[in-house]
């Protein structure tokens, strides 16, 4: 597999980066290709709503998300890794999770890839900042590995939790296994459900 892990932690060395490193290492431990971005190092401005996308296809928004794009456009598996802020994902993990939008136009250019998922909180909140990635894999149609988690209250004490560890390993094996079962949308569903219906049904 190739797999892009996309780090959405601002905290240079945190807990959120060491579990996705660990991640990582054991992909590339069973033969994958793995490209790490810290959108912490990259420049994107947030979503603006002009739907320029859905009539090019493209973002017209020039900057680092660019390079976000084209790594899961050659991606098999995209990794989103993010602390928990609220019972929700970072900033810099919504900003770029919205942008993706414009790799839904002319169809979904994420259809059938393997998505996952690592938060790390404090004390609470993973189950509630999954929500949102259960819900786009779905409207994206990629097939999902079961999210990871982990809790720590200091700067990297993460990396003594051998379940957080373990976790963040045995999902990067879900997700080699839902690639070689190569499993694929039916062709003729190639956007969301609703853009079909009212395309289809003129509405």
């Amino acid at each position: 597999m190739d797999i892009v892990g996309i780090l959405g932690s601002a905290r240079k060395g945190g807990n959120t980066e060491v579990m996705l490193e660990a991640a990582l290492e054991e992909a590339r431990a069973h033969g994958d290709s793995t490209v790490r971005i810290p959108l912490r190092d990259k420049k994107i401005a947030p979503c603006d709503g002009c739907m320029g996308c859905a009539r090019t296809g493209r973002c017209i928004i020039h900057d680092d998300m660019e390079e976000v794009y084209e790594a899961i456009r050659k991606a098999d598996g995209i990794i989103w890794a993010t602390p928990v802020y609220y019972w929700s994902m970072s900033g810099l993990t919504k900003n770029a999770l919205d942008r993706t939008f414009a790799l839904n136009f002319p169809a979904l250019q994420q259809a059938g890839k393997i998505g996952a998922a690592i938060f790390t909180a404090g004390i609470r909140g993973c189950v509630s900042a999954a929500a949102p990635f259960n819900m786009y894999f779905i409207y994206n149609h990629m097939f999902a590995a079961e999210f990871a988690w982990g809790y720590a209250g200091e700067k990297g004490a993460i990396a003594k939790d051998e379940f957080a560890l373990g976790m963040a390993r045995e999902m990067v094996h879900q997700m080699e296994a839902l690639s070689l079962a190569n499993l694929k949308y039916p062709a003729e569903f190639d956007m969301p459900l609703h853009r079909m219906v009212r395309e289809r049904h003129h509405l």
